[in-house]
């Protein structure tokens, strides 16, 4: 009890967060209205009229004429009669009577104030509240039907008197609501949520809802839309908007069975909230919706709130696990000496032996034990309930399967000797061996072959995990190395056979189609799937890590599967993309048993790692150079080099004599950079009269430029260039040698 009331206390002073939350992140900054409908106090929580002794203006009464109002002005100073629920705020208390039932809309505005209003049965029992559902994020509104008699308002303030200025003036309007108008009108409503009452820290936190239109479908024009949204402290999540279109009189839409109504539907629209708390304690959550026009102005509003619990762990009653043949009993409650709110949902985890409850633990055998319990009640407990595995078909054909381990490498282990062997007796590397184009019927039939050797593959497992529980039930303990297993095998079949599964369902349903995969549901199966980018030769890490031999065919014809089918491309990207996921979820489940700082557990999960390439050194880049030669006024050929960077280098020797012998090659002296030879320059001449020049690096490699002719006619004294050639930049000399020189 003690909790609950911290938590409604909670959500009631963090009412205006809500609304300056929303329209902070929600809508650009804007001051955004809001309002709710909170579940009636319980009497012993009220404090009566009588008990307040405060003084009551009485505003008279409203007649059944539609737009008839009542309106009082006041002021808020530190003097004021205290509010009945409100601590230390300050309060004015109305009395109004209505003649006929009717819908009455009271306004608290103040342009400085806070406001914060409650309405009230006669004998002063609270109806309901409201603290920012008028226009701006701070002016209070409540709108209900009221039956005739009697009521009061409190006039109050969110802020309390220290954080109030001294004289805040404020206005209160009463007005009836002209009925056959607010008919037409849009009003949409969240009229149910589904949202569980404890949430493990970082789990998200799925916010399930009902939302429907209870007014007209009049929309002001065609962009008015709904916003969708749902808070809490330091959490928001919002639906795109939603168009009016979606909204004619009396819609509404659920988002899971539980706030299904006898008329409502599903669209994709409207879909589930999430939001994750990473705080322990107690905490609430706001949903909401706000209908605006197409120019931004809001037409209504409402939200419902939700009180829940922040836990630091999942709890469960006591279990008995088996660590290394001793029996313990293993709990998880929430801490009874929590005495702040600070504490409240922390989860205390007790280990005792059975046979001896006082005797002392080691701490790596604790680790096993929660371990092990965790396994038990948040994995093996409920295991057929799991959305990836409800449905999954089991072969009559049971195929033995032991998965190496949870990690990604553990599963990619288990997962790709299979697929080799599949692949390897439906006889497409003989095909592709060939040189013959790949069928796409075969490698249809190959992705049923998959598909059909894991639903054997899960047959096996669930059949193991089934006689686990029977043993369980009749009161067995589940062992540390049995966990382990079950937490490898549920990984296996939620991260590689469902996948594979899914993409046979799809080549089934392309078969029974008349339009095969031209038909839109089987189109409309293939779109739906997740996609990712698995990267160039996609088997080659898997294949690795199995220790598969020879490989390269086995990839080789991966690559013209994908070309030749779709869906095996799915069931293998799938497959892979799915596994990059498993290590992290591995982790969240030791952190979500407060075990994620043991070394022992973490090392169980731990994915293997191929073994880095020895890293080759890069060459270094190759010198660019063009050889240059000029006549001189002997008629003899001078040479030399130019780098790409435009310096020139001349060797000692880089003189062709005029007399020189045709047809035969003449080199010059070595062109050295930084005192080392890169090579030499070679030049002849032809019967033409022309001149060929040329290149011979370091290690002897002849080079001929693409322009290589010195004319016939060349001008005196002009440098002509070859084009450019790249030669290797000759190594380093070694340190002893650089000194010897």
């Amino acid at each position: 009890m003690k909790r609950a009331k911290r938590a409604r206390r909670t959500a009631a002073t963090a009412g205006v967060v809500v609304a300056l939350l929303a329209g902070v992140l929600a809508f650009g900054g804007a001051g955004a209205a809001s309002a709710q409908e909170p579940a009636l106090i319980s009497e012993e929580e009220v404090t009566t009229q009588e008990e307040a002794s405060c003084e009551v203006v009485d505003l008279g009464a409203l007649d059944s004429a539609p737009g008839s109002s009542l309106e009082a002005s006041g002021r808020w100073t530190t003097g004021d009669c205290d509010s009945r629920f409100r601590l230390d705020s300050d309060a004015h208390t109305y009395r109004f009577e209505i003649a006929d039932t009717g819908r009455i809309r009271i306004d608290l505005n103040s342009s400085e104030g806070d406001s914060f209003l409650y309405l009230l049965d006669e004998d002063g029992k609270r109806i309901t509240e409201n603290d920012d559902g008028g226009v701006g994020a701070l002016d209070a509104r409540i709108e209900r039907e009221l039956l005739a008699g009697v009521y009061l308002i409190e006039a109050t303030t969110f802020r309390t008197r220290d954080l109030q200025g001294p004289r805040i003036d404020f206005t209160l309007t009463l007005t009836i609501v002209e009925d056959e108008a607010s008919q037409h009108s849009p009003l949409l409503k969240i009229e149910e949520i589904d949202i569980p009452t404890e949430v493990v820290a970082g789990d998200p936190l799925p916010v399930n809802y009902r939302i429907g239109n209870a007014g007209g479908d009049e929309f002001p024009d065609q962009e008015s839309h709904a916003i969708l949204y749902a808070i809490g402290p330091r959490v928001f999540d919002r639906i795109s908007p939603v168009l009016s279109n979606l909204w004619p009189a009396g819609a509404s839409y659920h988002t899971n069975e539980a706030t299904a109504s006898a008329t409502s539907t599903t669209t994709e629209q409207v879909a589930p909230h999430s939001v994750t708390f990473d705080r322990t304690g107690p905490t609430w959550v706001f949903t909401a919706v706000i209908t605006r026009d197409g120019n931004e102005d809001e037409i209504g509003f409402h939200g419902l709130w939700h009180d829940l619990l922040v836990l630091s762990n999942p709890t469960y009653d006591p279990v008995q696990v088996e660590v290394d043949g001793v029996v313990y009993s293993v709990s998880a409650e929430l801490d009874a000496e929590a005495d702040n709110e600070d504490e409240e949902g922390t989860v205390v985890t007790t280990v005792s032996s059975v046979d001896d409850p006082e005797a002392e633990i080691d701490a790596e055998t604790q680790e096993k034990a929660q371990f092990a319990a965790g396994v038990r009640t948040q994995l093996l407990d409920g295991i057929f309930d799991r959305p990836a595995i409800t449905g999954l078909p089991e072969s009559a054909d049971l195929a033995s399967v032991t998965v190496t381990g949870p990690a990604s490498s553990g599963l990619l282990q288990t997962a790709a000797p299979r697929y080799a062997a599949l692949v390897r007796d439906s006889g497409l590397l003989e095909t592709l061996a060939a040189g013959e184009a790949i069928s796409p019927i075969a490698v249809e039939q190959l992705v049923l072959a998959f598909a059909d050797g894991a639903s054997g593959s899960y047959a096996y497992l669930a059949e193991s995990w089934r006689a686990l529980l029977e043993r369980i039930d009749s009161g067995g303990a589940l062992s540390f190395e049995e966990a382990s297993a079950v937490q490898a095998q549920l990984a296996y079949v939620e991260y590689v056979i469902a996948p594979v599964v899914a993409a046979g369902e799809i080549v089934d349903a392309a078969q029974a189609a008349e339009l095969g995969w031209d038909d839109p549901e089987v189109q409309a199966m293939l779109s739906g799937q997740p996609s990712c980018y698995t990267g160039e030769d996609p088997l080659s890490e898997p294949l690795a890590l199995a220790d598969i031999e020879d490989t390269d065919a086995l990839e080789e014809l991966d690559a013209e599967m994908r070309a030749a089918q779709f869906a095996y491309t799915v069931a293998i990207d799938n497959v892979l993309c799915a596994v990059e996921n498993v290590d992290a979820a591995n982790h969240r489940f030791l952190e979500r048993l407060g075990l994620d700082q043991s070394e022992q557990l973490l090392a169980l999960i731990e994915p293997e790692s191929l073994p880095e390439p020895e890293e080759e050194p890069e060459p270094d880049p190759p010198i660019g150079l063009r050889v240059m030669a000029r006549l001189g006024e002997d008629d003899r050929i001078e040479h030399g080099v130019e780098l790409s960077s435009g310096f020139q280098i001349q060797p000692e020797r880089r003189y062709l004599p005029a007399d020189t012998q045709i047809g035969t090659w003449y080199s010059t002296l070595d062109v050295e950079l930084n005192d080392t030879s890169i090579g030499q320059i070679r030049a002849r001449r032809l019967a033409d009269g022309r001149v060929q020049l040329g290149f011979s690096d370091f290690r002897g490699h002849t080079y001929v430029p693409d322009i290589a002719y010195l004319p016939a006619d060349i001008d005196d004294g002009v440098w002509y260039r070859s084009s450019l050639i790249e030669v290797p930049r000759p190594p380093e000399p070694a340190e002893d040698e650089e000194e010897d020189g």
